[in-house]
């Protein structure tokens, strides 16, 4: 599922801007349908089962919320700069996510250091999801 997903929104994002519609459906990826994805890998990181493995697999379900959110948000603006103020503020969040991330494996390697790292990665997204949300609602 990590490799698989991005390499689907990438073609999504790219029959979108080919067509010069909507690049997410309306019915695309619903905040239930997501949750639907979401709830398997939350009963397994409830009972332990493969922590690291399945953190990273919750971390691109949350991914994919973002990106639809984010090129949601980047729809409804109507003049380029404001896209492009987005675009930069969102690459840049990209990468300070990455960072803190990575900073975050406070073990000696194995299992909780990639556990802690996908739990900060997920925290971190699910704030930038409340922040666009936010933004996406004014």
């Amino acid at each position: 599922m990590r490799v698989q997903l991005p390499v689907f929104c990438a073609l999504i994002l790219i029959q979108g801007i080919a067509l010069g519609g909507n690049i997410v459906p309306e019915d695309w990826l619903s905040a239930e349908r997501l949750k639907q994805a979401e709830e398997p890998i939350q009963q397994q990181l409830d009972t332990g089962q493969n922590m690291g493995g399945t953190a990273w697999d919750m971390a691109a379900v949350k991914d994919a919320r973002l990106l639809v959110i984010y090129i949601t948000l980047f729809e409804s603006l109507t003049d380029d700069a404001s896209r492009k103020k987005l675009y930069s503020e969102q690459k840049a969040w990209l990468q300070r996510r990455k960072k803190m991330s990575a900073a975050a494996g406070n073990s000696d390697g194995g299992t909780m250091e990639s556990l802690d790292r996908a739990m900060k990665y997920m925290e971190l997204t699910d704030k930038r999801i409340a922040e666009l949300q936010k933004r996406l609602k004014n």
